[in-house]
């Protein structure tokens, strides 16, 4: 009876590794004890030895099918190893050897322990430059079918990985460093009231979202607040004269309300107003899905007056206006505020603790100066550029920099997303370099690479040198 099983082994060119690979049948086995794959010239050459201690059945065939592969597109099977009994031997040399002539067969001889050894060569193609060995069982052509298994119980790259060199952009000097905190809050007001009541529905949860804001920040010794926005808002509901004077007077009585708490002075709140927010109802509409939707929204991005536009949705589209009556008016009544605040520059040593509790307070320029002091590639020194680029996530340098930081973890999809934001510089032209090299695109890394290297980045040429290892 035919065994299965499978042997896996995985190699490296110009290195052999040791396989334990093992098929056990009663008291013996048949394993792999020595491989390697290795580029010699224009050839790349397979070598396997195989232990052999078990017995065979008088009828028992094994055919074993050396097959390199870097990927499921790239799959050569080379020349199979058969290991038979006698009488199977016999068949082999009489007829499989003739219609495979370059495979290689041993003939068992129970009992005593056998060594094979197997050699093959096959033309070299740039895929193998990361190629596995497989070394499946087959049927063996008795009608009993082996098993074909092509997972590799371990792989190992061909050459060294390549660590190509990057170039890191120097963020601008933040010269006067602004932050801003910003939020909504949905003050309630009887009809036609303007005076604010924060015992009246949900208002006391909603002033102190404003509360906690400031209070936060002021806490914070290292800013001042600059000047704080309050800009109200009114639903679509309701005349638009009313609306007008409304949206305006309940913006001052926040702003007044603020005033009462602070030592703010009236000119460091700035306040504004929209009669009615038909920008958010559009916003609204355009995220909901229902049969009359392009309809009503044709309505609301036209020119006509609002209240033309209320009467319309109203009369054509009753059931959707009491909808929006019910859950959509109360979102759109609010009042968006924003504290804008100064923060202090920072040495590079009060940098690190700034980081550790409100990284937001560092410009750009001083977290790059702080991953500096860091070893590059270190936990800390790549989680200061990933914050950075979501700190300020459309600053082109620090999506550059950023990318440097996934392609050094030889992430190429991720940095290929950073590097769409990154400035046009010699930088970035290094860094697609290096998205290319990691590819396997040798061809365009080099291009890329000596236009880097044109432009004056000297990283570029040892980055060339590395191609040139490669190809």
């Amino acid at each position: 009876m035919k065994t299965r099983g499978f042997f896996i082994i995985a190699l490296i060119l110009s290195l052999s590794i040791q396989a334990q690979t093992v098929v056990t049948k009663e008291q013996g086995s048949v394993r792999t004890t020595s491989s390697s794959l290795y580029k010699m010239g224009k050839e790349l050459v397979v070598s396997i030895s195989i232990d052999i201690t078990r017995d065979f059945s008088p009828n028992e065939s094994m055919v074993l099918v050396p097959i390199i592969t870097d990927s499921p597109e790239h799959q050569l099977e080379l020349p199979p190893i058969y290991i038979n009994s006698r009488k199977q031997h016999i068949i082999f040399q009489r007829e499989t050897s003739k219609k495979e002539k370059e495979a290689q067969a041993l003939q068992r001889k129970n009992g005593v322990r056998q060594t094979m050894h197997y050699l093959q060569s096959v033309p070299f193609e740039k895929w193998m430059n990361r190629a596995a060995l497989s070394l499946i069982e087959r049927s063996c052509g008795c009608g009993i079918p082996g098993t074909e298994d092509f997972t590799c119980i371990a792989r190992l790259h061909p050459q060294p990985m390549p660590a190509p060199q990057l170039a890191f952009l120097t963020p601008q000097i933040e010269k006067s460093k602004i932050r801003k905190e910003k939020g909504s809050a949905f003050i309630d007001f009887p009809v036609n009231v303007a005076v604010i009541n924060d015992k009246y529905s949900n208002n006391a949860a909603e002033l102190n979202k404003i509360i906690e804001t400031i209070n936060t920040i002021k806490k914070d010794s290292n800013v001042s607040i600059t000047h704080i926005s309050i800009h109200g808002y009114a639903s679509p509901d309701g005349p638009l004269r009313i609306n007008e004077r409304l949206s305006r007077e309940r913006t001052q009585a926040l702003k007044e309300y603020v005033s009462r708490l602070y030592t703010f002075e009236g000119k460091d709140i700035h306040t504004s107003y929209t009669p009615e927010d038909w920008e958010g109802f559009e916003a609204l509409l355009g995220d909901t899905v229902f049969q009359q939707k392009e309809a009503i929204m044709r309505i609301v991005t036209s020119d006509h007056h609002p209240d033309h536009k209320e009467k319309m949705i109203k009369s054509q589209f009753p059931a959707f206006y009491r909808f929006a009556s019910r859950h959509w008016f109360t979102l759109l009544r609010h009042s968006d505020y924003t504290v804008e605040y100064y923060v202090r520059p920072f040495t590079v040593e009060e940098s690190q603790k700034v980081f550790d509790t409100n990284p937001k307070n560092l410009s750009l320029e001083e977290m790059f100066r702080l991953a500096l002091t860091h070893s590059p590639g270190s936990k800390m020194y790549n989680r200061i550029f990933m914050t950075a680029v979501q700190l300020f996530p459309d600053n082109p340098t620090a999506n550059l920099n950023a990318a440097c930081i996934a392609l050094m973890q030889k992430d190429t999809k991720t940095a290929t997303t950073f590097l769409r934001k990154a400035p046009a510089v010699p930088e970035k032209t290094l860094a697609e370099g290096v998205a290319c090299f990691l590819q396997g695109d040798y061809e365009k890394a080099e291009t890329l690479f000596r236009q880097a290297k044109d432009a004056g980045l000297p990283q570029a040429d040892e980055n060339l040198k590395q191609i040139g290892e490669f190809k």
